[in-house]
């Protein structure tokens, strides 16, 4: 029996390139994550992979892992944003292509970066006629307003035909608007979702002087750890028991690099790598640490500094980028320029100096946290925008 008029879920078709997939299995989770909690909704995704071997273009059903409602899609484009927008258009015309096969009939289409999927989803807008909602994410927004200013143009356009915005990036809002012409009505938060635990009475008791950074070691110097480690040796100076563990996967080459370089800094016994844990040993452990620091550059969000607040544990972030502009008026952090290692040690300083009051201003700030945070606001607010 097919459903009626009334219990027919309205449909969101999304364009994300950061979308675990049969063609880049390992990918962030944020936009699934998102997509899993609107469950109210329908949704088809269609995964992004580019590949600059148009002879390598493919697709497959699903998402590699037994997700149906996924296309896995390697689409051809040039590296460094190259012909960008004659490579949208041709995504955007094989997902008509696929859609119309599958008989796909959204009521809406959610690109998920702006100056990428969101051109491809603008030519889908205009051809279908639907509205656009566009996700940006600093990180790959920036370059391209940087090193393309011939798109702005184009962009302008897509913003005005956009019926929603939604800043994963907060910092890069005042950004965006110095640039374009936004109706702020048309503009909102939508941070990427992370898994909340309830505090436990048996939780782990913060280590006075112990902090961690969770990052990929493959990027350890986007991430700053290669400021951090020599600002954490300063450190000892003043804190002369401090210890940092270092969690995240790596490659073998670049995890032997970063322990020739806490050799060098002469800081084997106070640092230790860890090597990747599962999220929910991840939280397990997060409690009992002083701080979180990841000094990192130009991060879209950076969901363990959100992770580490709700599990009570403040945080050392870089100004103007990752989740800045999201803790405006809370003081749960650290804010540090990641170019200026004294700026990184002034803030390790501080950390290790009160992460006692930090804490005690954590727990009084939970609720606002969550509010900011969790996932029940933001994710009525989008249901109720689709279905309206």
């Amino acid at each position: 029996m097919s459903d009626s008029p009334a219990t027919v879920r309205p449909l969101v078709l999304h364009l994300a390139v950061d979308y675990p997939n049969v063609y880049r299995p390992e990918n962030t989770a944020a936009v699934r994550n998102f997509v899993k909690a609107c469950d109210a909704l329908d949704h088809r995704v269609v995964a992004l992979t580019r590949t600059a071997n148009p002879f390598a273009v493919a697709q497959a059903d699903g998402d590699g892992k037994g997700d149906p409602n996924v296309l896995s899609m390697r689409y051809w484009g040039l590296p460094f944003g190259f012909l960008l927008a004659l490579s949208m258009y041709l995504v955007s015309w094989r997902v008509a292509r696929e859609a119309r096969r599958r008989q796909w009939r959204p009521q809406a289409i959610h690109a998920h970066k702006l100056t990428f999927e969101g051109i491809a989803g603008w030519f889908l807008a205009r051809r279908w006629g639907l509205p656009l909602i566009v996700s940006v994410r600093g990180e790959a927004e920036s370059k391209v307003l940087r090193f393309k200013p011939h798109y702005w143009p184009l962009l302008q356009r897509l913003l005005s035909d956009a019926k929603r915005v939604y800043y994963v990036s907060a910092w890069f809002k005042p950004i965006l608007n110095r640039r374009f012409r936004i109706s702020e009505d048309r503009q909102s938060l939508l941070p990427n979702f992370v898994t909340v635990r309830e505090p436990q009475a048996q939780r782990p008791q913060p280590r006075a002087g112990h902090l961690v950074t969770v990052m990929d070691l493959n990027v350890y110097r986007k991430k700053g750890l290669n400021r951090l480690l020599p600002a954490f040796r300063e450190c000892l100076k003043t804190y002369p028991d401090a210890r940092l563990d270092v969690i995240g996967r790596g490659e073998p080459a670049v995890v032997a690099e970063v322990q020739q370089l806490i050799i060098q800094l002469g800081l084997q016994d106070r640092v230790s790598l860890l090597g990747p844990l599962p999220n929910a040993e991840l939280l397990d452990r997060l409690p009992g640490y002083a701080g979180m620091a990841l000094p990192s550059h130009n991060e879209t969000f950076g969901m363990i500094y959100v992770e580490a607040l709700l599990a009570g544990v403040p945080i050392l972030h870089s100004a103007g980028t990752g989740i800045d502009g999201f803790l405006e008026h809370l003081d749960v952090r650290v804010s540090v320029d990641p170019l200026d290692q004294s700026s990184i040690t002034r803030g390790l300083n501080e950390l290790l100096g009160n992460h006692q009051s930090f804490g005690l201003r954590i727990a009084c700030h939970r609720s606002t946290l969550l509010c900011l945070f969790g996932r029940d606001t933001h994710v009525c607010s989008y249901v109720d925008l689709i279905k309206n």
